[in-house]
């Protein structure tokens, strides 16, 4: 039985020049768990507005075609009347968080519905619980972390059990094991309770296994539409930039190298089994491989200098709700070191980089930038050296045009008119952002205005560079393009440090890890030796990388390492097939 319904749906924003999306034709059933993705600015953000009416009731421009929800035509129907069947989680959870407590905030929905109060207690208690955010009830949102804020719109929407759920990128400040156990709940809902999942997600590693349909959209068409296998190996997938999960591409990777598993594996699970059945079929060797390091797919970072640029003495910071963020922190960054840090949602990662800055100043403990105080500096100052992309891209972004945005610094630190223009031009073309030059930031995907401030401050070329998870938003071309980009900056003798809970994206490009935990520095040192730590990555609430996960799976055969690739897990089983089968090529 159908639940959504398009038709030719064709949709152009007020000042758009061409459709965000056009003749889009699909039918999505009562109780699927769809899966819906593409490139960066593809049109699925805008596509899910029109599920619950925001498009056309609240953003003005031009909808053509059909689309029925419910049985209602959209076009027909207030907002209101839909809100006890689609429910959205925005892809920036500020846009719908707005009460004094985070208790008050999943409770207002139910409210308006309604409902008896012991029914509300009864559901606000489930969903604070189920997202993990219980202890959080009596917060203030605004106080709250960027992966906290997300899991109270998620609940917020849970606590309703709509028809529909529809989540933009719901997991995408939240670390592996926030995010796992989100699917894990959502996942629930569609097979126990029937509810109709639509899921805009770039982590394809984690939500494939959930998903029953792919959706592909790319520049605002649908491309692809069917069983995930079948989209996983499809050829037009891959061209167009889709990230297919790690078992998959292992897949690929070992049939390229000559060994062919017989099937195509989406999960973790599934690649070390059909891997198991290829070696033991070929009467494994009884000295299985020892420890070793395969060779990797990018870039070198950058040699380290011995000079340090960053110094962290026994830093403490409480804020002023009393919420003690740091406790104790000590390290040493040196000029052209590539570091990322690491850990759980609220472990005090953004606290601890803020502090480098001088945006945050220690409550106790000192922090010396090219062992300069930064009691002593101004935030002016410092950041003429070190450039600061926030989690959030909103919170640095407030011109006109991304043009103007990216040039406001450069004019601030007094470059001329020729140095800006060319700056300004490297930046947007860097980032493939030319095309947007006169449109406002505000105008643009999620992950395209975080692509804008990233520019903004690439284009004063700071001498340390700091990212606040800089592949949020990020489709997987993105993550590839930016990863290489950093990974060049760092050759070249940049400092970069990264802030995040992407481990698939530190397990390719390798820097030095430092793992954090409740406001302290848990490990700090080599990404092979740290993300494969399962007790390490547990206190931290992460979890290993994809292809440890299927190295793990394949001890029972005697294959072992710290692989934390792809092309390190493939080399790995390649060397064992050979001294399984006693020959040099399969």
């Amino acid at each position: 039985m159908e639940i959504i319904k398009t038709e030719n749906l064709t949709y152009t924003y007020p000042i758009g020049e061409k459709p965000a999306f056009s003749n889009v034709s699909i039918t999505i059933n009562k109780g699927e768990f769809v899966l819906l993705t593409g490139p960066s600015g593809c049109g699925k953000t805008t596509l899910c507005r029109c599920f619950n009416g925001l498009i056309p009731h609240f953003y003005n421009g031009t909808l053509e075609g059909k689309i029925t929800v419910a049985g209602m035509d959209v076009t027909e129907h207030p907002i209101h009347e839909f809100a006890q069947h689609v429910g959205l989680v925005f892809q920036n959870p500020e846009n719908q968080l707005f009460a004094l407590s985070v208790e008050k905030d999943v409770a207002f929905a139910l409210e308006n519905l309604g409902l008896p109060r012991e029914e509300i207690r009864r559901r606000v208690d489930w969903a604070l619980e189920v997202t993990g955010i219980t202890d959080l009830k009596d917060r203030a949102p605004y106080e709250l972390s960027g992966g906290q804020q997300q899991r109270v719109a998620i609940a917020s929407v849970l606590a309703m059990k709509p028809d529909v759920i529809v989540l933009d990128e719901p997991t995408s400040f939240l670390d592996p094991l926030s995010a796992k156990k989100i699917f894990d709940v959502i996942g629930g809902l569609n097979r126990g309770l029937g509810i109709t999942i639509i899921l805009v997600e770039h982590r394809l590693d984690l939500a494939a296994r959930y998903a029953d349909r792919i959706i592909v959209m790319d520049e605002g068409k649908i491309i692809l539409d069917g069983k995930p296998r079948e989209v996983f190996s499809s050829e037009e997938a891959r061209l167009v930039g889709v990230g297919i999960p790690r078992a998959t591409r292992l897949y690929q990777v070992l049939k390229g190298m000559g060994l062919d598993l017989g099937g195509v594996p989406i999960t973790s699970e599934e690649a070390s089994k059909m891997v198991r059945e290829v070696l033991t079929r070929r009467a494994p060797s009884k000295n299985p491989l020892g420890r070793r390091e395969a060779g990797t797919q990018v870039l070198p970072a950058g040699k380290a200098g011995s000079k340090t640029v960053i110094e962290v003495e026994d830093v403490y910071y409480t804020y002023p709700n009393g919420v003690e963020a740091l406790r104790g922190v000590s390290l040493r960054v040196r000029e052209g070191e590539f570091v990322a840090i690491m850990g759980q949602n609220g472990a005090g990662k953004t606290t601890l980089v803020k502090h480098f800055n001088g945006l945050l100043k220690p409550t106790r403990g000192r922090v010396l930038i090219d062992g300069v105080e930064t009691r002593g500096v101004s935030v002016a100052r410092l950041a003429r050296k070190v450039g600061f992309v926030f989690q959030n891209p909103d919170h640095q972004l407030f011109c006109e045009t991304v043009e103007k945005e990216v040039a406001f610094a450069l004019k601030n630190f007094g470059f001329d008119e020729e140095t800006t223009r060319k700056r300004v031009d490297w930046a947007l073309n860097i980032l493939d952002l030319t095309e947007y030059r006169d449109v406002s930031p505000f105008m643009l995907s999620g992950g395209e205005r975080k692509r804008v401030a990233l520019a903004s401050v690439l284009a004063w070329d700071p001498e340390v560079l700091i990212l606040d998870e800089p592949t949020i938003g990020q489709d997987y071309r993105q993550k590839e393009r930016l990863m290489n980009f950093i990974m060049q900056l760092n050759a070249q003798g940049k400092t970069v440090i990264i802030v995040t809970h992407d481990v698939e994206f530190v397990a390719e490009c390798k820097p030095r890890v430092i793992l954090m935990a409740e406001g302290k520095i848990l490990a700090d040192g080599d990404p092979h030796k740290v993300l494969t730590d399962l007790n390490l990555l547990e206190r931290a609430s992460l979890t290993p990388p994809e292809a440890s996960q299927i190295l793990e799976g394949l001890k029972d055969v005697g294959l072992d390492g710290e692989a934390i690739d792809v092309y390190e897990v493939s080399r790995l089983i390649m060397e064992r097939f050979k001294s399984a089968s006693g020959v040099e090529n399969p």
